[in-house]
């Protein structure tokens, strides 16, 4: 389940990390790129999960409807967690850049 919730969690967060800026403001679908390779990382790591002869390499069992669950909430938390330091930011430091406002 750690295996699972980390890489997706890393994944999600690729969203957060783009920009500066919210990602509601610049939006979701503008980089059809990364959302392609997300949605791919997150297949590839459901398969390794759910076919058994690659969960044997990888030494991993299948997950049980809560552990999905508890997997799935724990990878969106980074959005929620990204976008409120990121409006105490611009709340804080106003439109400067987090790489000026560090200085």
């Amino acid at each position: 389940m750690a295996f699972v919730a980390l890489s997706v969690l890393e994944l999600v967060h690729s969203f957060n990390i783009r920009s500066e800026e919210s990602i509601f403001k610049i939006g979701l679908f503008k980089n059809l790129y990364l959302i392609g390779a997300v949605l791919l990382g997150i297949l590839l790591q459901v398969l390794v999960v759910v076919i058994p002869q690659i969960a044997k390499i990888f030494d991993v069992v299948p997950l049980n409807y809560n552990q999905w669950v508890y997997t799935i909430i724990i990878s969106i938390l980074p959005i929620f967690i990204m976008e409120a330091q990121k409006k105490i930011n611009e709340i804080r430091f106003g439109k400067i850049s987090y790489k000026t406002a560090v200085r």
